[in-house]
């Protein structure tokens, strides 16, 4: 993974995937209940996670067993430490909280709908594939009015959601870093 986030984080390349495969299959069993995941095709050339406000719900239950998700991904992804340690897991959270979607409360109560993950093949990269996963969601937000938000800590892929209609509407700085987090919503 060539993310600017995960190569801080995790700087070596096989601890980082030997992590990623350990944090990635957490987080999507935490998130799954308020999302889906979309594939461009059988193949698998892309895959994107979209997480669903309306799924989540606005309750202190809702936020509450979210919080529990949270608690029980972070346990489950302890085996982890054997590549970095409890110290080095720690420092991946506290990373990851401080690049949050806490920003998404200036949609006040607007239903959204998040592009959590968005991965291509490294070789299908520039072949179409953004386009055939991302057009149709946005199709969607366009017809239900709902508002498609996405964050990349990518500087080159802010003009690449640009010419799909996403507007960066913040920028959140990494305490301690050079590193951005680019907070972008389609909002038509």
């Amino acid at each position: 993974m060539e993310d600017p986030l995960y190569i801080f984080i995790l700087p070596n390349q096989r601890t980082r995937l030997n992590v990623l495969r350990i944090f990635f299959r957490n987080y999507l069993d935490m998130l799954y209940p308020y999302s889906d995941l979309y594939a461009s095709s059988t193949q698998l050339e892309g895959v994107m996670l979209v997480f669903r406000s309306e799924k989540f719900g606005s309750s202190r239950l809702a936020q509450m067993n979210y919080l529990r998700r949270i608690v029980v991904a972070i346990l489950k992804s302890l085996p982890a430490c054997k590549y970095i340690g409890v110290k080095g897991l720690l420092r991946g959270v506290s990373i990851l909280k401080n690049m949050s979607s806490a920003w998404l409360s200036m949609l006040e109560e607007r239903p959204y709908v998040h592009m959590d993950m968005l991965v291509v093949q490294q070789q299908y990269r520039g072949t179409g594939v953004v386009t055939k996963m991302v057009m149709p969601l946005i199709d969607e937000c366009t017809a239900n009015d709902v508002a498609c938000t996405l964050e990349t800590q990518n500087p080159n892929n802010v003009p690449l959601y640009g010419r799909y209609g996403f507007e960066l509407v913040d920028t959140i700085n990494m305490p301690d870093s050079e590193l951005e987090q680019y907070c972008m919503v389609y909002n038509r």
